[in-house]
């Protein structure tokens, strides 16, 4: 193994989870670790668990990683089980609290020299907000990160201010969940677009309530719109007012199509969205009234999920009391979904 500080930073899940890995990236680099592919020193790990086959995954890269590089040491957080891989050699666990309290430290920036997949294209990935107690009943993200992080707006200025000297010229802007970003989303996007040079704002996803006559206002405004992006990916999930019930969203099929109403009237504007298909106790019924709105949308791009039940949630108990859905229908469900995707 050489004797240079290397370091190779591996990431599963969310942009939030990739804008982390990035900011842990920049202090390595600023401690003297080169970033590289192969026989890396040290391994960091950023893990998910939003669904069952991403936190196997996750675990399966730990233990691969381990037998290729049996001297590494091998740093692993993030949010799948991690108790899993506690007693593998050289591997040390930091909980998603201490990486929280860790990043909090932090400085927001990083630069060009990490060599991540968006810098390629100019990208930089702004996380203003970390953690959730939404607590929909499907999601084991608020058991996984609840502690609430928001970045105040003049730190968010900053930052900014100095991506754009590094050359980036898109900002992307990452939360666990936006509703909780405590200083008011279209008020961010507002003073970015005021006090700030970048060419262009856009988003991992925004959740439906965070989308007020301030933001909608933004976007059609003359000066403003040509610096942020027409495409809005707005994770709705379902569309049968029972089942959005069910799964605690805060909003009913008629606020969805209201919400539409009005973003549709932006000219040049697409959409895209994520649906969970067999949902516990889904009928037919529930299925269709999804289908029809995702149709009346015409989103040009849906993330369509067969619904996976995750530990310790209120939907997983509904799905050991209720009739399951079979894998044919679930399929097809999925399979009716994807066909509306323009993309």
């Amino acid at each position: 193994m050489s004797n240079k500080k290397t370091f190779l930073a591996v990431n599963f899940g969310c942009r939030v989870n990739m804008a982390e890995i990035n900011q842990w990236s920049q202090t390595l680099i600023d401690q003297g670790f080169i970033p590289v592919d192969k026989n890396p020193n040290l391994i960091i790990i950023n893990t998910c668990a939003i669904t069952k086959k991403g936190e196997l995954e996750s675990i399966r890269k730990v233990r691969t990683l381990h037998q290729q590089y049996p001297l590494a040491k091998i740093i692993v957080t993030g949010c799948a089980d991690l108790e899993k891989i506690k007693k593998i050699d050289n591997v040390e666990i930091i909980n998603n609290k201490e990486k929280g309290d860790l990043l909090k430290k932090l400085n927001s920036l990083y630069t060009p020299k990490i060599k991540d997949k968006f810098t390629k294209s100019k990208r930089y990935l702004l996380k203003v907000q970390s953690g959730c107690t939404q607590f929909c009943s499907y999601c084991i993200v608020p058991f996984k990160r609840k502690e609430l992080f928001s970045l105040p707006i003049k730190e968010a200025i900053k930052t900014v201010q100095k991506v754009v000297n590094n050359g980036y010229q898109e900002i992307i802007i990452t939360g666990v969940n936006l509703n909780q970003y405590k200083y008011g989303f279209s008020n961010l996007i507002e003073k970015l677009l005021k006090e700030t040079n970048i060419k262009l704002i856009s988003f991992g996803s925004i959740p439906l309530n965070c989308i007020d006559d301030k933001f909608i206002n933004l976007l059609k405004d003359k000066e403003f719109k040509k610096r942020i992006s027409h495409f809005l990916h707005i994770p709705l999930q379902s569309g049968s007012d029972k089942i959005l019930k069910l799964m605690k969203r805060p909003y009913t099929n008629k606020e969805i199509k209201e919400t539409f109403s009005k973003l549709k009237k932006i000219p040049n504007i697409t959409f895209g969205t994520d649906i969970i298909v067999a949902f516990p106790t889904e009928t037919q019924k529930d299925f269709q009234d999804t289908y029809q709105l995702c149709k009346k949308i015409d989103f040009k791009k849906i993330h369509c999920f067969r619904y996976s039940p995750r530990p310790n949630t209120q939907a997983s108990l509904l799905f050991k009391k209720s009739t399951q859905i079979t894998t044919k229908e679930t399929k097809e469900r999925s399979i009716k979904i994807r066909s509306l995707n323009k993309q």
